[in-house]
């Protein structure tokens, strides 16, 4: 199975997807993905399934702005969010390539960890970034006709 090139249907997001800013600040960027998640109201407040009351008001989904997940921090909150980031893009990184890597073999060798204090800062950072990046609904969002984006994460988290 071979997968296609990010932000394309059933591809693996990249290491460098996952920043501060959120999916709500990606899918700003790249309003057209903004229609995979229009059945999930409770992440994305004001992106709604367009019925005919909204249709004869012009609504698009693609012109709702979206609120990052994370407003205000302080300095300290902002560098040991940056730190758990880091150590989660450096983790997601490695079992990414070693999962595409292993594709033929069928048996990739994820991520070690060099202590506990490392092992601890990356759960730490995958439940922030689970705040900021909502894995089932990337997997799962769906348009409006049923068309899946499906992106993949195929390793554990």
């Amino acid at each position: 199975m071979s997968y296609s090139v990010f932000p394309s249907t059933n591809s693996i997001p990249p290491a460098t997807f996952y920043n501060i800013q959120g999916l709500s600040m990606w899918l700003n960027q790249n309003p057209t993905y903004k229609n995979y998640f229009v059945n999930y109201p409770n992440l994305f407040p004001g992106l709604c399934t367009i019925t005919s009351s909204l249709s004869s008001l012009k609504y698009n989904p693609q012109n709702v702005p979206l609120s990052p997940s994370v407003r205000t921090l302080s300095y300290n909150q902002y560098q040991q969010y940056t730190e758990q980031l880091q150590v989660f893009t450096r983790v997601y990184a490695f079992n990414s390539n070693a999962y595409v890597n292993s594709l033929p073999l069928g048996s990739p060798i994820y991520y070690s960890f060099s202590s506990y204090q490392e092992l601890m800062t990356y759960k730490s950072s995958v439940a922030f970034v689970n705040k900021l990046y909502p894995f089932r609904a990337m997997a799962r969002g769906t348009t409006e006709n049923g068309q899946t984006l499906g992106w993949v994460i195929p390793f554990p988290l």
